[in-house]
């Protein structure tokens, strides 16, 4: 499986964005980091969903590469999306918690 890395790091790329992205807009704007976050995940979905649709109108070997890549896309955004759900609500369980 040489060379089948790269989609990995795709993945691990788009994880990390979603995760940093959430990171930096917590600290610099928190009242609007939900908005922001909705914008950027709703934005790789399409551009996954767009790359998948045009790897079929490729064809051939390219276009199973292209479908790859997509599927790397989408599994990191979600991934990415889950992280910040999952530590939102780690975040929030806390916050009362103190208040109780």
């Amino acid at each position: 499986m040489a060379g089948f890395e790269v989609f990995i790091f795709i993945a691990l790329g788009a994880t990390l964005l979603m995760v940093i992205a959430s990171i930096v807009l917590q600290k610099s704007m928190p009242e609007k980091k939900k908005q922001y976050l909705r914008f950027g995940f709703l934005g790789l979905l399409i551009l996954s969903l767009g790359i998948f649709i045009f790897s079929f109108y490729i064809g051939g070997w390219q276009g199973i590469g292209y479908g790859f890549m997509a599927i790397s896309i989408l599994v990191g955004t979600l991934l990415g999306g889950l992280i910040n759900v999952v530590t939102d609500f780690m975040r929030r369980s806390k916050l009362i918690n103190k208040q109780e």
